[in-house]
């Protein structure tokens, strides 16, 4: 399944650079992009899009044979040459893209990942690492599968001890009304 996911990423990423459509990858493929390396098979790939040229990603997925399947409460889901897209917008704040209620700078400017002759944006490490806060809320970690378990703690390796922290203190802050 990885070889189908990167050879759609590499699909995206020359659509996007035609429309000038900054994209950032997400997720388990954003670890292994900073990372340089795949550190296990992959269910989907995660993506970040300028939210105000949503038509234009939408676009873009149709005349690659996809389909938007699903709005979330975050973004969308689609689908493309049988590969799941997990579709969230960011916003133009004046001077960099950022994704609602995440830290500031979860998208780099500059490609920051690389797998194989790709050359990536991906989400900033505190990003990544914000979205396992959310899914330790949704999923105990008891029941998280090992994939999981191995990507958070590539995550938590790369961040350190207190920046972890940092950010558990301010992602409760986040969530308390």
């Amino acid at each position: 399944m990885n070889d189908l996911h990167l050879a759609l990423l590499g699909s995206l990423l020359r659509a996007a650079d035609r429309r000038r459509l900054p994209l950032w990858i997400g997720g388990g493929w954003a670890i292994d992009a900073r990372l340089g390396r795949i550190t296990r098979p992959h269910d989907d790939l995660d993506l970040t899009f300028p939210g105000e040229r949503r038509a234009e990603f939408e676009e873009m997925i149709t005349e690659l044979g996809g389909q938007v399947d699903e709005e979330t409460d975050y973004g969308f889901l689609a689908e493309v040459r049988g590969v799941l897209l997990d579709c969230e917008p960011a916003w133009w704040t004046g001077h960099a893209y950022e994704v609602t209620g995440a830290p500031r700078g979860a998208c780099p400017e500059q490609a920051e990942g690389q797998l194989g002759d790709l050359r990536l944006r991906c989400s900033s490490w505190e990003a990544v690492a914000w979205d396992y806060l959310y899914y330790e809320e949704e999923v105990p970690v008891s029941q998280w599968p090992a994939k999981h378990h191995h990507s958070y703690a590539l995550v938590r390796a790369a961040l350190g001890d207190e920046a972890m922290e940092r950010l558990r203190v301010a992602f409760s802050a986040h969530r308390t009304p």
